[in-house]
C-alpha cells in the first residue's frame, strides 16, 4: 500500500509537515485512473493527519439498524402532513406518497448504500461528484448542501418552540436556546454519542407510528369509545381526488402533483445514510444491511402510516380545516390528534405532541451532524479552508460543529414577527437543495457504474463485484425513473406561480433560487479552476480503497476472534442474546 507524500512548503509557502491523501492512494494495479485526475489537477482530497486529526468510525451497526428507519423523520410526517390531505384528497394523497416513496426514496437508498459500500470515504457523495463526475458537481453539491442542512437545523430548533407552545406560553426564545445549545454538545462529545441519541429516538418514533397505525386500525373496526365501525368511510369524504387551482381532471393530476412535491421535501434520509459512511465501523457490512432494511422505513413511515392517517380522518374534516385557517403549529393541529379526538379518545393530545416534539428536536439533530460533516468533507476537497478540518482526538470536527452552531442562532429570528418573515425566506430559499442533492447521487451512480465496468471489462453484477449491489430488477428501469422523478420536481416545484392570480416575484424567488444558484456555484467552479468532466476512463474510483480494504480484514479478522472467544467461554442464554442481537441490530 504507498501513501501519497507531499510538502506543506510547496503548496503553500509554510513549513514542512508531512501529508497524505484523505483515504490514501491506493496501490499502483489499481492507479490506472488516479494517473488521468492528477494529470488534471483540479481536485486535491488532501489531510494532514498530524496537524489536523480526522474523524472516527464509532457509529456502530446497532447505531445504524435503527437510524436508518427513523433518520430525519421530523414534524413534517405528524403535523405537516394536514396541508397535502386537504390539498388534494385521501388517494390522491396517499399515491403521492407511495410513488415517491417506492420509486425515488427506496431506490436512491439502495444506490447509496451500493457507492458507499465499494468506496465509503469520509467526503461521502461530495467527493464521489467530484471524482466520478466533475470537481465542479462537487463543489456545487457542497455549498447547496451545507447551506440546506443548517436551514433545516434553524427550521426544526423553531418547531420544537412552536411545539412546547401547546403546554406553555414561555417565549419560545427558550427553548430554541435549549435546542440550538444541546446539538453542538452532540456534536462534539463524537459520532457514537450522536448515535446513541438518534438510535433511541428512532425507537420512540416506531413506537410512536406503530402505536398510531395499530389505533387506527382497531378504530375503524369499531374499537372506539363510540363503537362507530366507520371503516374506509374517511376515504370519500370530501372525494378521493380533490381539485387544485383549475376544474376537472387537470386540477385533480394538479392537486396530487402538489402532493407529490410535498412528500418529496418531507419524505428523505438518502443523503444522512451517506453522510454516516465515514464513521460506520465496518461499514461495508453495516451500509448494506441498512440499504437493504430501508423497505421498513418505506413501508412503515410513508406507506402504512400515511394509509392509516387517511382512515382515521376525512381530508375535510372542519376541525382540520380550522386549524389549516388558524395556522396552529402544535398537536392540536396534527390530523391525528383530531382524528383520535373525533372518535372520542381525550387526553392523548399532550403524549402526541411530545412524540412531535421529539422528532423534531431528533431531525434537527441529524441536520446539524450532517452541515457539520458536509462542511468538513468540503474542507477535504479543498471547497473550503483545509484548516475546518480540524478534529478532536474524538473525531469531532470542532471546527464545523462551532460554523453549524454559529448560523443556527438564525432561528432567534422567529421570536417575533418582523424576523419570522424574513426566516422564512432564508428556509424556503433552501426548499430544493435536498433535491438537488439527490441529483448528485444519482448522477454519481451512474458514472460509478460506467467507470467499474469500464476498467474491469464486464457488466457489475454478482459475483464478478463483491460488494452490495441493487437488486437486479431495479437497474436501470427504476433508478433512471427515480432520477427523471427528482429533475421533474426540482424543475416544476414552483408549477402553481405561473396560473392567474398566483405570481409574485417572491414566490418565483423563493422557489427557484436553489437550482439556479446550484448551476451559478457549477459554472463559478469550473471556470476559475478549469475543471473537467470525468469519463468512464478517467473517473477515480480507486483512490483510498486499498487502504479500506485493509482496515475492514483487520476488523473481520478481530470481530472473529472475539466471536470465537464468546462462543467458546458463554453460557447458552448469552449465545441466545447475542443471536437476537444480531438478528435485529447487525
Amino acid at each position: 500500500m504507498l501513501f501519497c507524500k507531499m510538502s506543506f512548503k510547496n503548496l503553500f509557502n509554510k513549513e514542512s509537515s508531512t501529508s497524505v491523501d484523505v483515504e490514501c492512494v491506493s496501490e499502483p494495479a489499481e492507479s490506472i485512473s488516479t494517473e488521468k485526475i492528477k494529470l488534471h489537477g483540479d481536485f486535491h482530497d488532501r489531510l494532514d493527519v498530524e496537524k489536523h486529526g480526522e474523524t472516527q468510525r464509532r457509529i456502530t451497526p446497532r447505531h445504524v439498524s435503527l437510524m436508518i428507519i427513523g433518520q430525519s423523520i421530523g414534524s413534517g410526517l405528524f403535523l405537516g402532513v394536514r396541508t397535502p390531505l386537504n390539498t388534494s384528497g385521501s388517494l390522491s394523497f396517499f399515491l403521492a406518497f407511495t410513488i415517491w416513496a417506492v420509486f425515488v426514496v427506496y431506490p436512491l437508498m439502495q444506490v447509496v448504500g451500493v457507492i458507499c459500500c465499494y468506496l465509503p470515504i469520509k467526503g461521502s457523495f461530495i467527493h464521489y461528484s467530484a471524482r466520478y463526475v466533475d470537481p465542479a458537481l462537487g463543489f456545487a453539491s457542497s455549498i447547496i448542501y451545507i447551506y440546506t442542512c443548517m436551514m433545516f437545523v434553524c427550521l426544526e430548533a423553531t418547531a420544537v418552540a412552536q411545539v412546547i407552545g401547546f403546554w406553555t406560553d414561555v417565549n419560545p426564545g427558550a427553548w430554541i436556546t435549549i435546542c440550538i445549545v444541546i446539538y453542538p454538545l452532540i456534536g462534539i462529545f463524537g459520532s457514537n454519542i450522536y448515535g446513541e441519541v438518534e438510535f433511541y429516538s428512532s425507537i420512540l418514533k416506531l413506537f410512536m407510528v406503530m402505536g398510531l397505525m395499530l389505533f387506527s386500525l382497531v378504530s375503524m373496526c369499531g374499537g372506539n369509545p363510540r363503537h362507530d365501525a366507520y371503516g374506509f368511510q374517511h376515504w370519500k369524504e370530501g372525494g378521493l381526488f380533490r381539485e387544485y387551482l383549475v376544474d376537472g381532471s387537470t386540477g385533480k393530476f394538479l392537486a396530487w402533483w402538489s402532493s407529490l412535491l410535498w412528500a418529496a421535501f418531507a419524505a428523505g434520509g438518502p443523503d444522512g445514510l451517506a453522510m454516516l459512511a465515514g464513521e460506520i465501523k465496518r461499514p461495508r457490512t453495516t451500509m448494506a444491511n441498512a440499504a437493504k432494511r430501508t423497505y421498513i422505513r418505506v413501508y412503515i413511515f410513508y406507506i402504512g402510516g400515511m394509509f392509516f392517517l387517511c382512515c382515521l380522518v376525512s381530508s375535510v374534516n372542519p376541525k382540520l380545516v380550522a386549524q389549516l385557517l388558524e395556522g396552529s403549529n402544535s398537536s392540536a393541529g396534527s390530523p391525528w390528534v383530531i382524528g383520535i379526538e373525533d372518535v372520542g379518545v381525550k387526553g392523548l393530545a399532550s403524549v402526541i405532541n411530545a412524540g412531535i416534539m421529539m422528532s423534531a428536536f431528533s431531525c434537527g439533530n441529524a441536520f446539524f451532524y450532517c452541515s457539520a460533516r458536509s462542511i468538513y468533507s468540503a474542507a477535504l476537497g479543498g471547497y473550503l479552508p483545509r484548516f475546518l478540518a480540524k478534529c478532536l482526538p474524538n473525531g469531532a470536527p470542532i471546527y464545523c460543529v462551532l460554523i453549524t452552531f454559529a448560523v443556527s442562532l438564525i432561528s432567534y429570528l422567529n421570536v417575533n414577527e418582523s424576523g419570522a418573515v424574513v426566516f422564512n425566506w432564508f428556509v424556503n430559499l433552501c426548499a430544493t437543495g435536498l433535491l438537488l442533492t439527490y441529483t448528485c447521487i444519482w448522477w454519481s451512480y451512474f458514472q460509478f457504474r460506467k467507470a467499474w465496468e469500464f476498467k474491469h471489462k464486464q457488466k457489475m453484477k454478482h459475483p464478478e463485484y463483491p460488494y452490495f449491489l441493487c437488486p437486479q430488477w431495479m437497474h436501470p428501469i427504476f433508478t433512471y425513473l427515480g432520477l427523471a422523478l427528482t429533475v421533474l420536481v426540482v424543475f416544476f416545484n414552483g408549477f402553481w406561480i405561473f396560473f392567474p392570480g398566483q405570481f409574485n416575484v417572491s414566490n418565483l424567488f423563493t422557489s427557484y433560487f436553489a437550482p439556479v444558484f446550484f448551476v451559478c456555484l457549477f459554472v463559478f467552479w469550473k471556470v476559475v479552476k478549469r475543471t473537467h468532466f470525468r469519463t468512464a476512463k478517467t473517473a477515480d474510483i480507486t483512490s483510498g480503497k486499498q487502504r479500506i480494504d485493509d482496515e475492514e480484514e483487520a476488523e473481520e479478522k478481530e470481530i472473529r476472534e472475539q466471536e470465537f472467544v464468546f462462543y467458546q467461554n458463554a453460557k447458552w442464554y448469552h449465545k441466545a442474546w447475542q443471536k437476537f442481537y444480531a438478528f435485529w441490530f447487525t
